[in-house]
């Protein structure tokens, strides 16, 4: 079959160039590399958030947020590479994702209200009847009246949405690039990590005004090892993270709402009212989560993974090693026992 090149302006070499220098850019600059990390990790954090009930569940109520996930990280990649103008755009997308999720849920309905929307056969409501709607949220009004956080939605939505409908030369692909291919620019770079930082504290914060525990101490980890609640809860290092993201201003209102909020308090306090998981009950878990892993993946692959894992183990951690050995091994006698496996094989 004869190959057929497709004779682009912008070919793939000035791409692969962009994506070096910036590449390079970051690793002179680790702390920005650090924090664009962090603020991915972030982003991926609000699906925790999200309360996951019986009736809500497999709903599709959490795909909104999903969605957004892929753009933020979207908006990363194509920074990485140069197009600095649809990195802003996949930006815009984000910041409307995520208030969609928070729109939907305004009434703790949006596995019902949510169902037309989702299978494409209602239009994506407009800014005004989003905003319109999150207001009457008691938390959102509060927090609106004391740092004015849809005129900041509202700003950064006009900013972005210039670079969706390419507002003159300023918001262009060739001024952002200053040429007419890709090159890395330092400018437009640091442009866009400043507009990925505000776009992103908006969507956490409205996730945060209206699941207020969020903000509360709740060490998820500690109390349930690896069979934690479904939604809602975040665990201490997961605010920590986040409370980075916000200016003094915000991140004290925000906290001292979520502390007059008796139902995030409540529920705060069941979490910390649990006992400790303790490190047998630990290893019982893992145990049970390896038999589940070894009947979805097979005997055989599941195998190829553990050795690769223990392998990893060996150098470094020995007592971990010999802890996750024994339960690989207990795993493996459960699975001769139970006629999974066709012969005898061991891991040492």
């Amino acid at each position: 079959m004869q190959n057929i090149k497709i004779h682009l302006l912008n070919t793939d070499d000035h791409i692969l160039d962009s994506l070096k220098k910036s590449d390079d850019y970051l690793g002179l600059n680790k702390k920005v590399a650090e924090d664009i990390n962090r603020k991915l990790w972030i982003s991926r954090s609000l699906l925790d958030i999200i309360p996951v009930t019986t009736e809500n569940i497999m709903s599709g109520n959490l795909f909104p947020l999903m969605e957004a996930e892929v753009e933020f990280e979207s908006s990363i990649q194509f920074c990485r590479l140069g197009f600095y103008k649809h990195a802003n755009i996949a930006l815009r997308n984000f910041l409307e994702l995520g208030l969609l999720s928070v729109y939907y849920d305004i009434e703790d309905k949006s596995h019902i209200v949510i169902q037309n929307w989702l299978g494409s056969n209602e239009d994506t409501p407009y800014k005004k009847a989003v905003f319109k709607k999150l207001k009457e949220n008691k938390n959102i009004s509060i927090f609106d009246e004391k740092c004015k956080i849809f005129d900041k939605a509202d700003n950064c939505y006009r900013l972005l949405s210039s670079f969706t409908h390419t507002k003159g030369y300023g918001f262009s692909s060739r001024r952002l690039s200053n040429s007419n291919v890709n090159y890395f620019n330092e400018e437009s770079f640091n442009m866009w990590l400043e507009s990925m930082t505000v776009v992103l504290s908006i969507v956490v914060a409205f996730h945060i005004l209206k699941y207020p525990v969020a903000l509360q101490n709740t060490p998820i980890d500690e109390k349930f090892g690896l069979n934690p609640p479904a939604g809602r809860f975040l665990n201490p290092n997961q605010v920590d993270n986040i409370r980075k993201i916000f200016k003094k201003e915000w991140i004290d209102v925000l906290q001292e709402i979520s502390d007059n909020d008796p139902d995030a308090v409540g529920m705060a306090e069941w979490v910390n009212n649990q006992p400790d998981i303790t490190e047998a009950e630990i290893l019982k878990q893992i145990e049970e989560e390896q038999k589940y892993m070894l009947e979805m993946q097979g005997y055989e692959e599941w195998e190829r993974r553990q050795n690769i894992w223990l392998n990893g183990l060996k150098d470094r951690k020995s007592s971990e090693y010999n802890a996750e050995l024994e339960i690989i091994n207990k795993v493996k006698e459960w699975a001769r026992k139970n006629n999974m496996i066709n012969k005898k094989k061991t891991i040492s």
